[in-house]
This record gives C-alpha cells, sequence and structure tokens, in this order.
C-alpha cells in the first residue's frame, strides 16, 4: 500500500488478508472431507494436552476409533456413501462432545478424541454412549437402509507413558477390533492382560 492511506482502505484491506490468512490456516489443519482436524495438528493437541495435564495433574483420555467393516460400505454401496458414513460419524461425535474436547479425523475411517480433565470411568461411559446411539442410526442407502457401528480403544495418561499414548489407545482399539467389534477397550499393559476386564468397556 502506498501512502497516504484513506483510513476505510487501510481498514478494508486489513480485514480482507486477515480472512484469507484464516482461510489458509483453515485448509491447513481440517480435513477437507468432514471439517475436523487432520493428522498432523490432532497430534500437536495431543501433546499440547499432555503438557496441560502433567503441568495441571488432571486426567487425560485419549481414544483412537474405527469404524467397523467400512472396506464392505465401499464394496457394496461405494465410495460416495463410505464418504457420507464418515461424515456422518465426523458430525455425531462434534455433537455429542465437549467443546474441551478435540477430535480429529487419524486418516480413512479412523478417528482421534482428545478427552481433558476426564477420568477413565467417564471415558468409557461417555464413549460406550456414542458407539451405543451411533449403531442405532439409519444411513439412507439403496436398496435398504445402512447401519454402521464403530470400535474404540482408550489409553489414559501416566506419568511414564506421554510419548506411547497414542500407540497405547491404538492397540486397544486393536484389542476391541480383536473382541469382536462395536464395543469400547480401555488399553491395559501387557503384564496386566490376564486380569480381567473392565467390564465397563465392554460392548451393552
Amino acid at each position: 500500500m502506498t501512502k497516504p492511506i484513506k483510513p476505510h482502505h487501510l481498514i478494508s484491506t486489513v480485514r480482507n488478508r486477515g480472512e484469507r490468512a484464516r482461510a489458509l490456516l483453515s485448509r491447513m489443519i481440517r480435513d477437507s472431507l468432514t471439517g475436523l482436524y487432520n493428522h498432523t495438528y490432532t497430534l500437536q493437541q495431543l501433546q499440547n494436552e499432555i503438557l496441560r495435564s502433567e503441568e495441571n495433574q488432571t486426567p487425560l483420555a485419549f481414544a483412537m476409533i474405527d469404524i467397523d467393516h467400512f472396506k464392505s460400505v465401499n464394496d457394496t454401496y461405494g465410495h460416495p456413501m463410505g464418504d457420507r458414513v464418515i461424515k456422518s460419524l465426523a458430525l455425531f461425535l462434534k455433537q455429542r462432545l465437549r467443546k474441551t474436547d478435540t477430535v480429529g479425523r487419524y486418516g480413512g475411517e479412523e478417528f482421534a478424541v482428545i478427552l481433558p480433565n476426564t477420568q477413565q470411568e467417564n471415558a468409557i461411559a461417555l464413549l460406550n454412549d456414542i458407539r451405543s446411539h451411533f449403531a442405532q442410526l439409519r444411513q439412507p442407502a439403496h436398496p435398504e437402509d445402512l447401519q454402521v457401528t464403530f470400535s474404540c480403544g482408550i489409553a489414559m495418561l501416566t506419568e511414564d507413558n506421554n510419548e506411547m499414548l497414542s500407540s497405547q489407545a491404538d492397540q486397544a482399539l486393536y484389542d476391541a477390533k480383536h473382541a469382536g467389534r462395536n464395543c469400547v477397550r480401555i488399553y491395559t499393559p501387557p503384564k496386566e492382560k490376564g486380569s480381567p476386564k473392565n467390564p465397563a468397556a465392554s460392548a451393552s
């Protein structure tokens, strides 16, 4: 801009450049299909929440969610239907989680949820409730409506697992898949896997 600058031109220019900067930032951190945070930004947020939880001595839960039999949905109903299912779950999660929670699309049909200041039993109850209600939704499809479920794995932040939280949640998700899908599992350290599972983490 060249001087002299009229005040209304300056305000208009700054506003337009600010809007362009916000739009560019949104494209960098948001998933284009769902509008959720993308993989990279979600992991950045997880690190931020880990530091905050350690500083404030508050609990932190990290959950991985994966749509069950998603390949079958794509193969049977087509990829546009698969995209609709992904967007449906994204919207469902946004509506049922708190504003202080973070939900991101981790990749493909996988989602990640960060639950600050959340105890283990509350995280299990919340995600089991979301899982149960989402399974009841009917996705409009041809020749008949489709109902979809998801599996979920949860890991809790401890004193020595801050660098392994995402991999532990992924292991819990694997356990949920291995248990028959459509359920929530909490990460259990290998030495404790012989002990009974938390009944609250089972599919209802």
